[in-house]
């Protein structure tokens, strides 16, 4: 199959959005096992979530364009606002 330069841009923002939330999602467990007191309910909750995004990473193609628009919109959203120090639970 051949992408268009747009489609091809497109996967790959996608991917590197999971990449970045997986990111958060490692932050936020070394943060919670760096505590004096950590969550282990947290802990397993976040690693669950890191988990889930490493196979939604590795199954996503590049002709799934609906799913590519809602990783880039959803997953964009907590990564600029985490980048903007504003805090998002990984998982809830």
């Amino acid at each position: 199959m051949k992408w268009t330069q747009e489609e091809a841009i497109a996967f790959e923002c996608a991917r590197e959005c999971i990449t970045d939330m997986m990111a958060i999602c490692s932050g936020q467990i070394a943060e919670q096992k760096a505590s004096n007191t950590p969550d282990a309910s947290r802990v397993q909750l976040l690693e669950t979530e890191l988990a889930r995004l490493a196979s939604e990473r590795a199954c996503l193609r590049g002709t799934d364009a609906a799913e590519i628009a809602r990783i880039r919109a959803s997953y964009g959203k907590v990564i600029r606002d985490h980048r903007a120090g504003q805090k998002h639970p990984m998982a809830a």
